[in-house]
């Protein structure tokens, strides 16, 4: 059973060095790293990946985890920075009682 990705991720060779160089290497926050491990699983242009199912209980995530990280990699146009990097918020969640 192969599977079925409303939003597939292909990568270049380039996005999977600098993907692979990421997890192994170097200091970088644990949610970059999952994220960047979620992308490599779902990567299309290596082959067929696994049902969403295996790689969830292979990388210790939840499927819905893997839904949101296509997600957001088909919304930045495929730019991998932006898809592990932390999201900045725009506004404070609470207005300052201070004005």
């Amino acid at each position: 059973m192969a599977s079925q990705l409303k939003r597939p991720v292909t990568l270049s060779a380039r996005d999977r060095e600098e993907l692979l160089r990421l997890t192994t290497t170097g200091v970088h926050s644990a949610s970059a790293i999952r994220r960047a491990r979620v992308l490599l699983a779902l990567d299309t242009s290596v082959g067929e990946p696994d049902p969403k199912e295996v790689i969830a209980a292979r990388l210790g995530v939840s499927g819905e985890m893997l839904r949101l990280v296509a997600r957001r990699f088909a919304e930045t146009g495929g730019d991998i920075q932006a898809t592990i990097g932390r999201k900045k918020r725009a506004l404070p969640p609470v207005p300052s009682p201070v004005t």
